[in-house]
């Protein structure tokens, strides 16, 4: 895995590179103008520069971002060994270890379990987490997470997202050049250069995408081998990324469960705590034997706990891991995820957890997931349904564009035929209808919406990230989906089983309404049991598009996700139809 995520970030950087050299010897050589040339040199000049001073200046920056907006404070090394001695020890030994300098570790008050890590080289790092990250995750998980990103430390991925992002800049400042080099007689000589330029910019997004996501899986493959346990971050992912920390018993999860008997998997009447991916209980938390160090004789066991024992806090029972399975169906099968990591900075997690578990059995371990291809009640996947709904989607996704070129088609030919008056009304009536066939789709109507939990939604591999499933949640709300954000207007709520679902509120007002929202109400939301009633999507991430948030007070809360997600095909409709009337009357 080591030498195919090197070889793939290796040669995505040649690619972004030879575009970047071939557009600058074209324009060059296409435009063979001084003036020309020196305002190409002076904007690239710019641009590096600019690149390399954003580089050289961000932790400075990011520190009082994530000061003033998110209010996180240093942690100092001696505070996390006062609470977690053993991951304590991990960072200041990994870090020893790769000979960089200890990172200035600092943490959100915020239950929203999210990490990340930033800086310009590895001696001036600062890693990030949430108090919720603390709340969710054993001392084994935790090593994990801190592993995953040293390593992005390690690996020097500052500089070589730097250098991706800038030949990215490069590409878009050449394609502004090229496009307003003027020749004799006012021509552009360099609009064919431009157009190739922005092609490049636009394929280079990707790869840049593409390169965030090889450097993630480098990361992840570190803190497996770091720790010994490629096992406990699959765990940790599953908590952070799906948003199940602590599944328990209900009767509709019992049910889901009872699906799954026939097919060999452990009979969930066997275990005790049957029913759940994760249990709280007192009492010490037991930790499986592990190298101090990669490359060390011993061998890491799983983190599954035993059926005869009870569960340790937050960890993974082995039937919570064949119930997780099901959650990364959707990863694995629906032809709608590998659309949406396309232009991800993060890999799908199904797919990072399936990595994880080869490397996990390369080290002599059961791995963490089988993924067979059954759902939650034991059936097996319908390929067809998924592949036949995927490409009705991908029309109605598409449908503003096509009616858009099928309305220019039509104004072009009433332009031929002595109607020009009407092209205007064509085309915004056309690229209106578009819109309000896609808005109504992705908005349905909610009617009597079922009560459902986080691991129901997420167990669905049918889900869309363009049609909404009408669901209710009820929930407490942890925190703010940005973590800390004093901005952030979505919110994150955790259900009785435990899972974690962020739920996504739209003010009538657009974002000055968003901003007052997250100022005024957010905060007095924050411990508060509520129900939400709204539209379940799932794409690389998963949320609900609220339309209405219930506290237990009775104070009822309106968002208007679904009629901004209508409004403006209707409106574009609405004035087309009203500029073809005045046409007609004209």
């Amino acid at each position: 895995m080591r030498g195919k995520t090197i070889l793939a970030s290796f040669v995505t950087l040649v690619f972004m590179g030879g575009f970047v050299f071939t557009t600058i010897v074209a324009t060059v050589i296409a435009t063979r103008s001084q003036t020309a040339g020196g305002a190409l040199v002076l904007a690239l000049a710019f641009t590096c520069g600019w690149a390399f001073l954003s580089w050289l200046f961000s932790p400075l920056i990011m520190d009082l971002v994530q000061r003033f907006l998110y209010g996180a404070r240093e942690f100092p090394l001696e505070e996390l060994r006062a609470q977690h001695p053993s991951v304590a020890d991990f960072v200041e030994q990994v870090s020893a270890r790769h000979k960089i300098k200890t990172p200035r570790l600092k943490i959100i008050d915020d239950n929203t379990p999210q990490a990340y890590c930033y800086g310009s080289h590895g001696d001036n790092a600062r890693l990030v987490i949430t108090r919720g990250l603390m709340k969710y995750l054993n001392d084994e998980e935790l090593e994990a997470v801190y592993g995953h990103e040293l390593g992005h430390i390690v690996h020097r991925d500052f500089i070589v997202m730097t250098v991706a992002a800038t030949l990215l800049n490069v590409l878009w400042t050449i394609y502004v050049v090229a496009r307003n080099i003027r020749g004799k007689n006012n021509s552009r000589p360099g609009m064919p250069i431009a157009l190739v330029a922005f092609v490049f910019w636009w394929i280079s997004q990707y790869l840049l995408m593409y390169l965030s996501r090889t450097r993630e899986y480098y990361a992840d493959e570190f803190s497996g081998a770091e720790t010994g346990n490629p096992n406990a971050l699959s765990s940790a992912l599953v908590k952070i990324a799906y948003g199940l920390s602590r599944l328990v018993p209900t009767e509709r999860s019992t049910r889901l469960l009872g699906g799954t008997r026939a097919l060999g998997i452990a009979d969930y009447k066997s275990a005790k705590g049957a029913g759940f991916a994760y249990q709280s209980v007192g009492g010490a938390e037991p930790r499986s034997a592990k190298p101090a160090f990669a490359g060390a004789a011993a061998v890491a066991e799983p983190a599954f706990d035993d059926a005869r024992a009870p569960a340790a806090p937050f960890r993974l029972s082995l039937e919570g891991v064949r119930r997780v399975e099901k959650v990364m169906l959707y990863d694995q099968h629906n032809p709608w995820a590998t659309v949406s990591e396309l232009s991800a900075t993060h890999p799908l997690t199904g797919k990072r957890i399936l990595a994880l578990s080869e490397q996990a059995q390369a080290l002599g371990q059961r791995p963490f997931i089988s993924m067979e291809a059954v759902d939650a009640f034991g059936q097996a996947i319908d390929k067809g349904r998924l592949y036949s709904t995927f490409f009705f989607e991908v029309l109605i996704y598409f449908a503003p564009q096509m009616l858009g070129v099928l309305g220019a088609l039509v104004a072009l030919g009433g332009a031929v035929t002595g109607r020009p008056g009407l092209a205007p009304a064509v085309l915004l009536g056309s690229i209106g209808l578009g819109l309000t066939v896609k808005g109504f789709y992705r908005f349905g109507p909610l009617g009597d919406a079922p009560l459902s939990s986080v691991f129901e939604l997420m167990g669905d591999p049918y889900a869309s990230p363009l049609k909404g499933r009408p669901v209710r949640l009820s929930g407490t709300v942890i925190g703010r989906v940005d973590a800390g954000g004093k901005l952030s207007e979505d919110v994150m709520i955790e259900d009785a089983e435990g899972g974690l679902m962020a739920l996504n509120y739209e003010s009538p007002f657009g974002a000055l309404g968003n901003w007052w929202f997250a100022r005024r109400t957010v905060g007095k939301l924050i411990d508060t049991r509520v129900e939400a009633l709204g539209w379940f999507r799932r794409g690389v991430s998963q949320q609900v598009d609220l339309r209405e948030l219930r506290t237990t007070d009775g104070e009822s809360l309106s968002s208007w996700t679904g009629f901004w997600g209508r409004a403006g095909g209707v409106l574009l409709l609405a004035l087309g139809v009203i500029v073809g009337v005045l046409t007609g009357l004209a």
